[in-house]
Order: C-alpha cells, then sequence, then structure tokens
C-alpha cells in the first residue's frame, strides 16, 4: 500500500512514550498524531510501537580462524528482519594489499542477498599513512567508519598507536568515525584463547586509555566496539571528560551472561572476543545504560555451528570466536531491560535507534519515528511471552548462548521502507529488497 496508518499504538522515541498514529506514504512517514488512513489502517492497539532496529555491529560471511561466520548477507538480514531489526552496519574484509575502495565494492557485491538495509565500515588491516589517499574515495562511496584493532597482532590486524592517531586525523578529515577494538596486545595472551584467564579486564582499560589520547588529540570522533567491563566503562568515561570525542557500545552477551558459562560442558561454544566477564561488570554495564552513558547496544553478531566449534573444544588458541545476536538483540533488551525495570522503553530506542544511527551518519533517515525518515518500523506486543531455542529461529546456526530463557515482550510486525517483513508473526522478508545506505 503506498499509504496507511498504524493506529492506536503506542509510540516510543528517546524524548516520548504516548499513544499516537503513525501515517505512512511511500515508504515513508508522513505524519505522527491522528490520521484517518485514507490508504488503509493496521490497528496497533495494545502494541509498542519502536523504531526499526539498528545492529551497528554485524559479521556476515566473516573467514575467521580457517573457517566462515555461519550466517551469510542472506541468512543473517532474514534473521534480523524476524527480530525488529531493519539495518544492520557490516564490515569490509580488510587485506592489506587491497586499496579500501576495492573491498568497498566487493563487500557490496557480496551483500546483494540482504533482507534488510545495510551500511558498511571499512576494516583498516594493514593500513599504512601512505594510503592516506583512499580514504576520500571510500567517503564518496558512502563509507566514512573505518575499524581498527589493537590486537590480533599474529594475523596481522594489530594497527600500531602512532599509525591509529595518523589515521584518526584523516578519518577526520573525510567527517567519518574511527571504530576500535580496544584491547592491548600486549596484555592478553593469544595462545590462550578467548576466555578471561587469557584477555584481562585490563587490557581493555588500558587500550580505551590510550585510544582516547589519541581521539582527543586528534579531534576524531571515535567508537569503542564491545565495552564489557567496569575498568573499561571507568576508562571510557574518564577519557569523555577529558574532552576525548568517545562513545562506546556493549552487547547483550556481557549484560545477560557472565563467566560462569565456561564451566559449563559446553562451555566451549560460549567463545567470545572480549570474553564473557563477571557478575559485578554485567551490573556496571546496565548501571550505564540506565543512565545513557553509551552510545548503542550492538550483538556483534558473529555465528558459528556446534560443528565448526566442537573440534576445537581443548585447543582454545584454534577455538573459533564469536556468538550469535541479531535476531534476539531487540526482544532481549525489551524483556531484560525494560520489563525488569532496568532501563526505560525511551533508553531502547536510544541505544537501537537513535544512538548508533547518529554515531554512522544514518540519522536522520534512519533510526527514529520522525516525519521524512523511512518507515522502519516494529510492532511488539509488551505481554507475550516465548522462550529461546535455537531450532526455531532464523539465524543458521544450531546454537544461542540464550537457549531456555523465558522472554516478555514478542515482535509481531516489522516495516522496512514501508514494506511489511514481518505480519502477524509471519516472517514474509525477500532477499536482495535489502539497500545500501551510504553515510550522509
Amino acid at each position: 500500500m503506498a499509504e496507511f496508518a498504524i493506529t492506536g499504538g503506542t509510540v516510543v522515541t528517546p524524548r516520548r512514550v504516548g499513544e499516537a498514529d503513525v501515517l505512512v506514504r511511500n515508504g515513508k512517514v508522513a505524519r505522527i498524531g491522528r490520521s484517518s488512513g485514507k490508504g488503509g489502517v493496521v490497528p496497533a492497539t495494545g502494541l509498542l510501537v519502536l523504531p526499526g532496529a539498528i545492529d551497528a555491529h554485524v559479521h556476515l560471511a566473516l573467514p575467521v580462524a580457517g573457517t566462515r561466520s555461519a550466517d551469510d548477507f542472506a541468512s543473517g538480514t532474514r534473521a534480523a528482519a524476524a527480530g525488529g531489526v531493519t539495518t544492520v552496519l557490516d564490515f569490509t574484509v580488510g587485506e592489506p594489499g587491497v586499496p579500501l575502495p576495492d573491498q568497498i565494492e566487493r563487500r557490496l557485491t557480496q551483500a546483494r542477498e540482504a533482507v534488510v538495509d545495510f551500511a558498511l565500515r571499512a576494516e583498516m588491516v594493514g593500513w599504512t599513512p601512505d594510503r592516506r589517499g583512499e580514504l576520500g574515495p571510500a567517503a564518496e562511496l558512502g563509507v566514512r567508519s573505518f575499524k581498527f584493532f589493537l590486537a590480533y597482532a599474529a594475523s596481522g590486524r594489530r594497527t600500531p598507536l602512532g599509525v591509529l592517531h595518523d589515521a584518526m586525523v584523516e578519518v577526520r578529515k573525510v567527517g567519518g568515525v574511527a571504530m576500535v577494538h580496544a584491547e592491548a596486545e600486549e596484555l592478553v595472551d593469544p595462545p590462550g584463547g578467548p576466555f578471561p584467564r587469557a584477555r584481562p579486564p585490563l587490557a581493555e582499560e588500558v587500550a580505551i586509555a590510550e585510544v582516547g589520547i589519541l581521539a582527543r588529540d586528534a579531534g576524531c570522533p571515535t567508537y569503542i566496539a564491545h565495552v564489557s567491563t567496569a575498568r573499561g566503562l571507568v576508562a571510557l568515561q574518564a577519557a569523555q571528560r577529558a574532552g576525548a570525542p568517545l562513545v562506546g557500545e556493549t552487547c547483550p552477551h556481557y549484560l545477560l551472561l557472565d563467566e560462569r558459562a565456561y564451566g559449563q560442558p559446553d562451555g566451549h561454544r560460549f567463545s567470545v572476543t572480549p570474553p564473557l566477564r563477571t557478575v559485578a561488570d554485567r551490573d556496571a554495564l546496565w548501571r550505564a545504560l540506565a543512565r545513557r552513558r553509551l552510545q548503542a547496544v550492538s550483538t556483534d553478531h558473529c555465528p558459528f555451528t556446534n560443528a565448526q566449534k566442537d573440534p576445537f573444544r581443548d585447543d582454545p588458541a584454534r577455538l573459533p570466536s564469536g556468538l550469535p545476536g541479531v535476531e534476539t538483540l531487540l526482544p532481549l533488551l525489551y524483556s531484560e531491560g525494560v520489563a525488569r525495570g532496568r532501563i526505560t522503553l525511551r533508553d531502547l530506542a536510544w541505544y537501537l535507534g537513535e544512538g548508533p544511527a547518529r554515531a554512522f551518519g544514518l540519522w536522520p533517515r534512519k533510526g527514529g519515528i520522525r516525519v521524512g525518515a523511512d518507515a522502519d518500523l516494529v510492532l511488539v506486543d509488551p505481554h507475550r511471552s516465548w522462550t529461546i531455542e535455537a531450532e526455531k529461529l532464523h539465524m543458521a546456526t544450531d546454537f544461542s548462548p540464550y537457549e531456555g530463557i523465558t522472554l516478555t515482550g514478542r515482535v509481531v510486525a516489522v516495516l522496512s521502507r514501508g514494506e511489511w517483513l514481518v505480519r502477524d508473526g509471519e516472517l514474509l522478508a525477500q532477499s536482495g529488497r535489502g539497500e545500501f545506505i551510504p553515510w550522509r
């Protein structure tokens, strides 16, 4: 339908929660308030109307540890749609000898099967200052977000601090943002694998402190990926107080799980980097969310099947590191955050909508319910309960770290640019309809 109205629902934004109609016309939000819905009416009484969620950190079809993450752009974005995620941000596959524009074009080709809309950031693997001329063309292609690692030296992904500072200066010039995997290489033990004993909180704290100083000096907006510890939070906030243009994200697995998972018989399947932390760290992250001290909650979605992880149960250095999450992002944050009183509905709209949209050049087209924005909307029944079972999810893996958790609140309908991806609980999304959203 070219025009229709979603009526009687509770519309949620980071600033306001209240009953209103949302008029959708030609894929855009045309009006918020009372609407006659000349082209049709979709009743939403008793439902929450949320902005389509943005997962600002996913890894689809990612080559890693001699294998590949289980979801490609078709299956991963289909799962995203089922969970109310209407935009994902993925990465190029960084290669030292391949110019950034070429990496972007390759990834755009791989992403043609996407179900939901997507943006990209460039992995700065092997980048050196003599390649500064590549950032401008990357920006012209719509990519102004650039990913750096302070760990993984053995695989060649680590960026030395001096090179990182030079890169930050160039990123600032193109009006972009640096995203950093913040673990100090000198403080981790790679042979120990993706576990707390090998990747201590100190490594995160030191790396965030160093990145904060560089960001402040370079004047470069910088986004810290997957903050996992209370010490990392302290370093992030100290850098902000010192004037660094620094923000951070955390992930559902750091909010809901802790290091005790590694003691289970299938503990190796919970491998993720940074690793799961303590209960105290988990509680500190929830407190930070309640005070809106972070920019986004993203999944770092990097799924593997049991068959991909089980052979390396006793070989930590070769164990693939990553967890699935894109399909359960919104339901988990609503049920375990909002329904439990840890965060508000307004916070939910910030962390899954406006926060990541503003961080990565998607605002105001994405991330909000506002006139002129894409009609990316999620209808949630706040009273329906359901239990997570990996076999009933749409991700291409037979493992969920949240198996057996009963959630309050269920996605019942999803719109992307005014098109139904989910309606009355039925997944309608088709591969290839997703669009690349360039940084504006």
